[in-house]
């Protein structure tokens, strides 16, 4: 089994020699980069108020930087301009995100070209557990728009060697089938919502069938039962890629081994916190996934609540990996009255 490609990547990143980073080393250039990373937040109105009164050389400790307040989807979504380290024309693409559950203002990203080149090197990186150089891959997310998701993805597999072909982002079954059958991609992109009706395709299922070796689901929360049923109507791995806007795209991708995800440990400082509080939880234990950014950024976060529920893993990957992961993304956090709810879109709330 290979070990995870976010292994040798976050090695290169870190300056470290070999595909494996030191587990040890890579935490000592985090705390480091945690550094940096409040350094470069200060430049945006924003967290240049919030961090005013920091001392030199914060953070000292992980237990120091976990004492920062959180920012939220809302303080994004109120105060967006406010967040902007670079200036306006530096800003390569610029996105609108709906805030789903509220009514109000839409969340906005700014990507600078260095968060664009940051997020074709991850989809690089990616594809790599799944797909080979020469290989073709079906991508069903729209790409036509320069720097668009389905675009980047698709520059992102020219790098890896790979051969991008374009599908209905619709996911019209039908359409699915003729581009399986025409292109023969070993591997296939999508949200989870755009397979849902050509799981029930006996054309499609026959065409993936007969081409895929994997699907990697990316974009939205994937539950349980739509894995397995893409996996036994496809007859092909499923794979999950765990991102958001806010992370310019990318956070996460499982490996062959499939327990947990692989973390974009050189670029973000993930946590798990207590729902409750800003208080990170132990390993094992379930809560909100939260993020730092830690290269620079047009849109630096710090200690960023997902609203995702996960926990972090114990112990080192089957794959051979010895850095942390992400446990599978169980649903959305709900806070109630007497704590938290997990919510999932398929069943409703899953535990408190």
């Amino acid at each position: 089994m290979r070990v995870s490609p976010f292994d040798a990547w976050i090695a290169t990143a870190i300056g470290q020699d070999g595909d494996t980073p030191d587990p040890a080393r890579l935490v000592d250039w985090q705390l480091s980069a945690l550094g940096r990373a409040l350094d470069h937040a200060r430049k945006a109105p924003f967290y240049r108020d919030r961090l005013a009164q920091l001392p030199p050389g914060f953070p000292e400790s992980f237990e120091a930087f976990a004492g920062l307040a959180t920012t939220t989807p809302a303080d994004l979504a109120a105060q967006f301009p406010r967040f902007l380290a670079v200036p306006q024309d530096a800003v390569a693409r610029m996105v609108t995100v709906a805030t789903s559950g509220t009514t109000g203002p839409p969340k906005r990203m700014g990507l600078t070209d260095v968060d664009l080149a940051e997020t074709l090197a991850c989809f690089q990186v990616v594809m790599a557990v799944t797909l080979n150089p020469g290989e073709r891959v079906l991508i069903l997310f729209p790409a036509d728009k320069p720097d668009s998701v389905g675009d980047l993805i698709g520059r992102g597999m020219r790098r890896l060697g790979a051969l991008p072909v374009f599908g209905d982002p619709t996911g019209n079954p039908s359409r699915l089938a003729e581009a399986l059958n025409a292109h023969r991609p070993a591997s296939l992109i999508a949200a989870p919502s755009q397979l849902r009706a050509a799981l029930e395709d006996l054309a499609a299922m026959q065409a993936a069938r007969e081409t895929l070796r994997s699907v990697v689901y990316a974009s939205d929360f994937l539950s349980p039962e739509l894995r397995e049923r893409t996996a036994a109507r496809f007859g092909c791995r499923v794979f999950d890629y765990y991102s958001a806007t806010e992370m310019a795209y990318g956070g996460g991708m499982e490996c062959l081994a499939g327990v947990g995800y692989h973390l974009r440990e050189a670029q973000l400082y993930f946590e798990v916190l207590d729902p409750r509080s800003d208080v990170a939880l132990a390993e094992g234990q379930v809560g909100e996934v939260a993020f730092t950014t830690l290269t620079p950024r047009g849109v630096p976060l710090v200690r960023y609540r997902t609203g995702d529920a996960a926990a972090m893993l114990p112990g080192p990957c089957p794959c051979g990996s010895p850095l942390r992961r992400l446990g599978p993304i169980l649903g959305r956090i709900e806070k109630t009255s007497d704590g938290f709810a997990v919510v999932t879109p398929d069943k409703g709330k899953g535990r408190a």
